[in-house]
């Protein structure tokens, strides 16, 4: 950013082989070591005469200052008044009394709107006069170089001082952070300046014009140094002040997600963040916050805890919709037996979804009707299976269901029927001359004998 100039200083060409710049080291040297200012003080106090005033119809370069100004010292920083006779090319021309003329930049008066940019803001009127800071002189344009008494938006670089806030346009864009112009001044802003949280891409700024706070300014080279964080910290710093004073438990608001962890997500609600646990995102598990909300979206949360003294706010997700436990006692009655999906398998027993956000818990001593040493030997997760609804506590939203009853349910409805078939032995036949198929008591049946082809012995037949 630093303008050096590397000329030699021991050398000292012909005046025929003298450029414009070689001409500006012979002046220099003619000076002897005093500066222009000092040239301009010493004709000021001398009170050197001076010709007509200044012809706005006649071209402003060329003129050299003159101090028909008496009594005033013409010196940095002094105040002078002028008129102004022309606006043209973004600078105001001025009349400053006798042959001095001046030029201040355009922009240090009212600010033009983008449609009219060229034109005379209303703040600059031909022919009225104003008050100005003398801050130079151009010897090349023959100016004295002003700055706008009282302007919100400095003007070069030698105008500024730290502190001072100024709107400037981001030019570009480098890897450690934003070039910009101030006016017709160059200027840096670092990376960790640009806003409140990282920015990982600082193109989206190009183009853009910001309010800034003037930190550093090295005269010596001519670097501008800006923050625009520290004035984005004092509008959050003022809005917050106002969301304080408006929260309150139970209040719906809008706000900016900001950041996404693990165990939830930070909300801006205007100058304020809160905290939207994981817990509160869903009335279902969430293993994931981000499949939830997202960075820079919009949301609605419900306002459930404000600690003023502690600076936090609690914030709600899943109260602002239909909680599935409601319905639980009716759709879920205590005794029913139900299907549900394994969730979760724990060393203390397994979670089963009965509906979406409401799970029950099988205890390991209800896994089954015999003795198990891990849950999954008998579950796994994503298993569908049938448990009975044991006990439901619906202030602590919990359900205990027991597999293990289901199957001695099933075991004792299955033992009459099988006591009843062996108590009555029925058999079936559908051998030739059998009843069709029509179960035949067992005892009914007579063995047939086969026929006796020989003569009983003792003389029975």
């Amino acid at each position: 950013m630093a303008l050096q100039d590397n000329r030699d200083q021991n050398q000292t060409p012909s005046l025929g082989d003298l450029n414009p710049a070689d001409l500006d080291k012979e002046i220099e040297q003619a000076l002897g070591g005093a500066s222009i200012e000092d040239l301009m003080a010493q004709a000021v106090s001398k009170g050197t005469p001076t010709g007509p005033t200044m012809d706005p119809s006649r071209p402003v370069r060329g003129g050299r200052p003159s101090a028909r100004d008496r009594g005033e010292r013409t010196a940095p920083d002094n105040i002078k008044r002028g008129k102004v006779v022309s606006i043209r090319e973004g600078n105001v021309f001025v009349d400053l009394g006798g042959k001095s003329q001046g030029m201040c930049p355009l922009e240090q008066f009212d600010e033009v709107p983008p449609e009219a940019a060229g034109e005379a803001p209303k703040g600059v009127e031909i022919g009225v006069e104003y008050e100005f800071i003398f801050k130079g002189y151009d010897s090349r344009e023959g100016l004295v170089m002003l700055a706008r008494r009282g302007a919100t938006v400095h003007g070069p670089w030698e105008t500024l001082q730290p502190g001072d806030i100024v709107e400037a346009t981001v030019t570009g864009v480098n890897k450690g952070g934003l070039e910009l112009k101030v006016n017709n001044a160059r200027a840096f802003m670092p990376a960790g300046q640009v806003d409140i949280k990282f920015n990982p891409d600082l193109s989206v700024f190009l183009n853009q014009r910001f309010t800034c706070e003037v930190t550093k300014v090295d005269r010596a080279d001519q670097n501008i140094i800006l923050s625009r964080r520290g004035i984005l910290e004092a509008e959050q710093a003022k809005a917050g002040e106002k969301t304080w004073e408006e929260l309150a438990v139970g209040q719906i608001r809008e706000g900016t997600v900001r950041s996404v962890q693990q165990y939830g997500a930070f909300v801006d609600l205007g100058g304020v963040d809160g905290l939207l646990h994981v817990s509160a995102m869903s009335h279902t598990r969430v293993s994931d916050p981000k499949k939830i909300v997202s960075e820079g979206a919009k949301i609605q949360v419900m306002i459930l805890g404000v600690d003023r003294e502690k600076k936090r706010v609690s914030l709600g997700l899943k109260q602002l919709g239909k909680d599935p436990w409601d319905n639980v006692p009716t759709d879920f009655p205590v005794g029913t037996t139900i299907t549900g999906t394994v969730k979760r398998i724990v060393d203390f027993g397994a979670f089963v979804e009965l509906a979406p956000g409401v799970e029950g818990l099988v205890h390991i001593s209800q896994v089954t009707t015999k003795r198990i040493n891990k849950v999954s030997e008998i579950l796994k997760e994503g298993q569908s299976v049938q448990a009975k609804v044991m006990q439901i506590d619906m202030e602590k939203k919990r359900v205990s269901l027991s597999i293990a009853d289901v199957e001695r349910d099933t075991r004792a409805s299955a033992a009459p029927a099988m006591a009843e078939t062996a108590s009555t032995g029925t058999a079936t036949s559908s051998a030739p001359g059998s009843t069709g198929g029509v179960a035949i008591p067992a005892a009914a049946k007579k063995p047939t004998k086969p026929e006796r082809k020989t003569p009983l012995k003792g003389g029975l037949s």
